[in-house]
């Protein structure tokens, strides 16, 4: 009998038995709906823009359509933006570099319209 009641001598060792940690049920992985203005423009989409944005009238209405439509491209936006900004940039300078040249020179607007009605 004492073989027995030695601490279960000759028993296999029982298995130490843990609850599985609790796991919520099932739920489907949210997909976001398909954004066609998250794409990513082709080569071809920035040779179109680049070309409608060489001719002079066609441009900026191109531009308008393209920054007011909830359509157009986010990239297409973004790209817009900056090219405005750094053609306002460029204007701007281009307009104070003028009246730097046109000061150093001792030039007047006055004078070189007077000059222009003379002939």
């Amino acid at each position: 009998m004492d073989q027995y009641n030695n601490n279960n001598q000759g028993y296999a060792p029982q298995p130490n038995y843990q609850q599985p940690p609790y796991q919520p049920p099932y739920q489907p992985v949210y997909q976001q709906p398909y954004d066609k203005t998250k794409e990513v423009m082709s080569v071809g989409s920035y040779i179109v823009m680049f070309i409608l944005s060489a001719i002079p009238v066609v441009n900026v209405i191109c531009w308008i359509v393209w920054l007011v439509s909830s359509n157009t491209n986010k990239n297409k936006k973004n790209f817009l933006i900056a090219y405005i900004v750094m053609t306002v940039i460029g204007i701007i300078l281009s307009a104070i570099a003028v009246a730097v040249i046109m000061a150093i020179t001792g030039a007047s607007i006055y004078d070189i319209l007077d000059s222009a009605s003379a002939f």
